[in-house]
C-alpha cells in the first residue's frame, strides 16, 4: 500500500536544510513521540537534500534498498552499498555502526570535498539499546570531526532518531550531542493528511484528532486497519494497555496514575520514588514523555491539559490517557 503524501513540515525541513547548510558539530539527536513522522520526515530530507546524503533504517534486517536511502547526487551507487553488505545477516545495524566505511565507499565514485554532507539513521536507541546508545551518540560525534579530516566536505551534518523516551535521560547528561523535538501533527496539517485518505463523508474530523492529537501513524491505522472506526481503535487500545493499568495495581501505583492522566507535569511537580517508578513504566511503553527540550522549528505544542500535553511532560496521544483512566475506573469497580 503506497504512503499519502508528504503533508507540512515546511518549517521542520527548512531547519534541517539550514543546518546541514552550516553544519554542526553536534550530533542532532531527533525525539518524538511514536508514530509522528520522524523517519518519513528524514527521507524526504534525504531525498531532497543538495549535496550528499544517506538515510539508513537501523532497524532494517534484510534487504539493502529498504535499509539505505541516497539523494539523487549518490543514487548510482546502489550497487556499491549492495557490495558492502552481501552476507551480513543485519543490514540496518551493520551499515549504522559502520558509518565511515559508507562514506568512504561512496567518497570513491563521487567527491565529497566542498559539498555539504549529511547523514540520518533512523531508530538507533531500538537498535543499539539502552546500553549502547550513549556510545553510539558520542561515536557520531567523534565520527563528525573525522569525516572533515577525511574529506573536507563544506559541512556536516549528522542525525539520529528515536522514540525511546529512556534513551533520554543517557543522551541529556552528555554535552555531545543536540536534542530535538519532533510533535505530531498540527489541527491544519492533520485535516489535509486526513483528506489524503479519502475519509467517509460522515468522519468527524475533529474528534479524530482529539483522539489522537495529530499522530500521523495513529491516523493511518484507523483508516486502513479499523476502516475509520475511531471506536474500534479504542476498543483495541483497550486491550493494549490493560496490562499497564494491571502493572499500576500490583505496585500500587493508581493514586499515581490518576495524578498523571489528570496532570502530565505531577511527575515534577509532586516528585516521589512511585512517581518515578510510574513515569518508568509509562515511558518504556510509550506512553508518556518528557517533552521540556528544544523543539525542531515547526509545531511546538502549547501546554494544553485536554489534550495531556504540560509545559514539560506530556502523553504522546490523548487517547492514551482516555483509555487508562477508562480501565482504572473499571479496575476500582
Amino acid at each position: 500500500m503506497s504512503e499519502p503524501r508528504f503533508i507540512d513540515r515546511v518549517r521542520e525541513l527548512e531547519e534541517l536544510r539550514k543546518l546541514a547548510e552550516r553544519g554542526s558539530v553536534l550530533p542532532i539527536y531527533l525525539f518524538g513521540p511514536e508514530g509522528c513522522g520522524k523517519t518519513r520526515l528524514l527521507k524526504e530530507f534525504v531525498k531532497g537534500f543538495r549535496g550528499v546524503a544517506v538515510y539508513i533504517d537501523a532497524l532494517e534486517r534484510d534487504a539493502a534498498e529498504r535499509a539505505l536511502l541516497t539523494n539523487p547526487v549518490i543514487s548510482e551507487l546502489s550497487e556499491v552499498v549492495k557490495g558492502l553488505v552481501e552476507g551480513v545477516p543485519w543490514v540496518g545495524p551493520y551499515l549504522a555502526t559502520r558509518l565511515s566505511t559508507l562514506i568512504e565507499k561512496i567518497a570513491t565514485r563521487v567527491s565529497v570535498s566542498g559539498r555539504p554532507l549529511a547523514i540520518a539513521v533512523d531508530d538507533v536507541a531500538e537498535t543499539m539499546g539502552l546500553d549502547q546508545v550513549e556510545w553510539y551518540v558520542k561515536w557520531l560525534y567523534e565520527l563528525i570531526k573525522k569525516l572533515y579530516e577525511l574529506y573536507s566536505p563544506r559541512s556536516v551534518l549528522v542525525i539520529a532518531s528515536t522514540s525511546e523516551g529512556l534513551s533520554l535521560e543517557h543522551v541529556l547528561r552528555h554535552t555531545y550531542a543536540s536534542v530535538r523535538l519532533l510533535w505530531n501533527l498540527d489541527p491544519q496539517a492533520f485535516a489535509e493528511l486526513v483528506k489524503e485518505l479519502s475519509p467517509p463523508p460522515s468522519l468527524d474530523i475533529d474528534e479524530l484528532w482529539r483522539a489522537t492529537g495529530g499522530n500521523p501513524r495513529a491516523l493511518l491505522e484507523i483508516a486502513r486497519v479499523y476502516e475509520w472506526s475511531i471506536d474500534a481503535w479504542m476498543s483495541y487500545l483497550e486491550r493494549r494497555l490493560l496490562r499497564v493499568v494491571t502493572v499500576a495495581r500490583s505496585r500500587g501505583l493508581e493514586g499515581e496514575l490518576a495524578t498523571l492522566i489528570d496532570d502530565p507535569d505531577a511527575v515534577c511537580d509532586r516528585p516521589s520514588q512511585r512517581m518515578e517508578e510510574l513515569y518508568r513504566v509509562l515511558v518504556s511503553e510509550n506512553l508518556f514523555m518528557y517533552r521540556y527540550v528544544a523543539v525542531l522549528s515547526g509545531n511546538d505544542p502549547s501546554p494544553d491539559p485536554e489534550l495531556g500535553i504540560g509545559r514539560y511532560y506530556a502523553w504522546q496521544m490523548p487517547a492514551y490517557r482516555t483509555v487508562l483512566s477508562k480501565l482504572l475506573r473499571c479496575s476500582r469497580g
